[in-house]
């Protein structure tokens, strides 16, 4: 395809992306409830935000809910993952208008200006090259396309304060793999240091934050959530929350 690059995943990565798959993802499953995901809610607010649009893509679309969430609209949609499995399931909860193809992020399979707006929501963590990954989801927007873009944050001071108990036991007991066993890379970013990686590939950031806070379990049954999620939404903006999340424009 013209104006793709970088280096192919190894092939024991996509394995390891498959194996996630299987454990956490078997059925199409209901949209999240954002009174409790705040992360689903902020980030669609973050995308309805850059609407209306004619070409979206969803990079590392995971089980589809936000191609799911945002159909309707009169938008040309596509989606990519690394995991055919993880597909399979996307591919009976988006259905057959969607553009769906296996690929990963270091080298997507479209040319160069094929959307005007994309979606990258807590992928490029797990990335080899987080650079390659940015590089790529700027070549596929058009000149002023825009990029919504999420990942973990290196300063999730609260949450790490609130489940400051449950990972002292966790790490006691030694159960830290005990509901997860696959380990794949997981790296975390400053908010400053994110949005320069982003302009770095050529993008002019326009908006930046970090936002919610995490109980894990079994510290966080719904309702608890729902309070937490309250509370984060209404204070100022601040630079402690879990997730880092850029808004930025092609040139």
């Amino acid at each position: 395809m013209a104006g793709t690059r970088a280096d192919r995943p190894s092939d024991s990565l996509r394995e390891v992306y498959e194996k996630r798959a299987e454990a956490q993802y078997g059925e199409p499953r209901p949209l999240p409830d954002p009174r409790v995901d705040r992360k689903f809610e902020r980030m669609l607010e973050l995308v309805a935000g850059e609407l209306p649009r004619d070409r979206f893509l969803d990079a590392g679309c995971g089980d589809g809910r936000y191609l799911v969430a945002l159909a309707g609209r009169g938008m040309q949609m596509a989606g990519v993952d690394i995991s055919e499995r993880i597909l399979e399931v996307t591919r009976r909860a988006a259905g057959p208008d969607v553009d769906l193809r296996r690929a990963n992020l270091e080298q997507l399979p479209f040319a160069d200006g094929s959307f005007d707006l994309v979606l990258c929501t807590q992928v490029i963590e797990h990335l080899l090259a987080p650079e390659l990954g940015l590089s790529e989801l700027a070549r596929v927007l058009a000149p002023g396309g825009v990029l919504v873009i999420s990942t973990d944050h290196d300063r999730m001071l609260v949450t790490r304060v609130l489940n400051a108990p449950r990972a002292a036991v966790v790490w006691l007991l030694g159960w830290r793999h005990r509901n997860f066993p696959v380990e794949f890379p997981h790296a975390a970013f400053s908010l400053d240091g994110f949005a320069r990686l982003v302009e770095e590939a050529g993008l002019r950031v326009e908006h930046c934050e970090t936002f919610r806070f995490t109980l894990m379990r079994p510290l966080g049954p719904k309702l608890a959530l729902r309070a937490l999620n309250r509370i984060e939404k209404a204070l100022p903006p601040h630079r402690v929350g879990d997730v880092v999340a850029v808004v930025a424009r092609k040139p």
